[in-house]
């Protein structure tokens, strides 16, 4: 095996062990440099570029503004904005790719950041996974399962790889109380689908860097906890280096301390030589004389990063959906009223009876042909399982005889009455007729409607386990 090879395998190795042993998903820290790769978006200077050959007011080209502003991206993007709110006033009714909307908004930029939302739109509508040259790269990047992505990319390309993460764009990061929920994708630097959100200028930049202290609390939780991995950034990013110095203030502010759950991949342009032995781990300056350590992989290909980024998942909604009732029902006010602890927390502490509680599939939707699950993954609020579960033993009988004064043992008995002719003790286990909360019995109205044919000697389908189950 050649230098370069070994050096692969070994470190790609050893960030699948450290995934396995921190036990949970890794949080994926894409920049700009992915999207260049996959819908051929541009440089930070290659949009500069386009945004000044598009507009016909502009003159000079980017070298001028680059002197003019020695080099500095976002102050040569604040003086577009004033060419392009200027051009735009100037033509309204011959302007039409600027709509409405960007006339009547507060926002001084918002002309410039339209344009560069449409830029970013019409590369991605041409953009096909399935003909692209790097097919095989992106099927694979798109059966990962992280559990975030962050992201200073604009663009649409990783809400299009992952339509069931929910997408979290600029300040609602910091407010939303769902961002560090599983499957999200957070847009630190605003989206094409809010153009204004868009942190291109100077003055976006000064506004993002004051509440980057609080976007870095917020998302503290993720970068010790959780394996971070850099994709398509360049050491010398800036956006890095400040989200690593506010990490090293928080973890050593006084050492270069080497942040053992980070992983910066290094693509480089051109083929790798053979007997080339990469560094695996890397200094990097964090400013005013500090610098961290973090893992190191330079590759020029991303197949082998992916595979050893793959992790075997239940479906990523039937995760929200856990994660969610399980907030909502702790959160919840009325949890002492219900009884609820989610039909007895002893039954669900254990994995394999948690998770076939949440996937198991009840019916079968005749139209639509698409698994129809039951038990606590439909339920949004405690409240909610009281609905779907509202009758004591004593109200469930009081319903099937349709008599204030039912004693329960008359539905009981209907119950032993099933046992007896189909096999199915339907109290066994919690179902779409019965479920035990801490140990007290409710029951729904499936059990309601099932039970008056069982009464008036009718013939009868159970469906239990996913299995329908007819009466003799």
């Amino acid at each position: 095996m050649d230098n370069y090879d070994s050096y692969l395998e070994s470190n790609l190795e050893q960030l699948k062990q450290y995934i396995a042993s921190m036990e949970s998903r890794p949080i994926l820290f894409i920049g700009s440099g992915f999207s260049q790769r996959y819908i051929n978006a541009p440089t930070w200077s290659g949009l500069l570029e386009q945004l000044i050959n598009e507009n016909p007011d502009i003159k000079r080209p980017l070298n001028y503004f680059i002197q003019q502003y020695n080099n500095d991206y976002a102050k040569i993007a604040s003086e577009l904005v004033k060419y392009y709110r200027e051009y735009a006033w100037d033509n309204p009714s011959e302007t039409t790719e600027f709509p409405e909307f960007t006339f009547n908004s507060d926002s001084t930029s918002i002309h410039l950041k339209y344009k560069i939302s449409s830029i970013l739109i019409e590369l991605l509508e041409k953009f096909d996974p399935d003909t692209h040259e790097l097919s095989k790269e992106i099927k694979l990047f798109e059966q990962l399962n992280p559990q975030a992505i962050i992201t200073t990319n604009y663009d649409n390309l990783l809400e299009t790889l992952f339509p069931k993460y929910v997408p979290i764009v600029g300040q609602e990061i910091i407010y939303q109380k769902t961002t560090t929920n599983i499957a999200r994708i957070l847009k630190i630097h605003g989206s094409v689908d809010a153009c204004d959100s868009i942190v291109i200028e100077q003055k976006d930049y000064d506004n993002f860097s004051n509440n980057q202290i609080y976007l870095t609390a917020k998302l503290f939780t993720y970068f010790v906890e959780h394996p971070i991995i850099f994709i398509g950034y360049s050491l010398n990013d800036e956006n890095i280096k400040a989200i690593l110095h506010n990490v090293k203030q928080i973890i050593n502010p006084e050492n270069e301390p080497k942040i053992e759950n980070m992983w910066f991949i290094d693509w480089s342009k051109e083929p790798i030589n053979s007997d080339e032995i990469p560094p695996s781990d890397k200094s990097i300056s964090v400013g005013n004389g500090g610098s961290v350590r973090i893992n190191y992989i330079k590759l020029h290909t991303y197949e082998k990063l992916y595979e050893a980024l793959y992790q075997d998942s239940v479906d990523m909604d039937i995760l929200k959906k856990i994660e969610e009732t399980m907030y909502n029902v702790v959160k919840s006010d009325t949890i002492t009223n219900l009884e609820v602890d989610i039909a007895s927390l002893h039954y669900l502490t254990e994995r394999e009876s948690l998770l076939n509680a949440f996937t198991h599939s009840r019916t079968q939707d005749n139209q639509s042909g698409t698994p129809q699950y039951l038990t606590f993954a439909e339920i949004n609020d405690p409240n909610q399982l009281a609905s779907q579960f509202p009758f004591t033993p004593t109200q469930l009988s009081e319903e099937v005889f349709d008599s204030p004064r039912s004693h329960w043992y008359l539905a009981y008995s209907l119950i032993n009455d099933v046992f007896e002719n189909t096999g199915v003790d339907l109290r066994a286990t919690n179902n779409i007729y019965f479920v035990s909360l801490n140990k007290i019995s409710r029951y729904s109205r499936e059990m309601v409607n099932l039970l008056k044919l069982v009464k008036d000697s009718k013939p009868y389908t159970i469906n239990i386990d996913n299995e329908n189950i007819s009466s003799r």
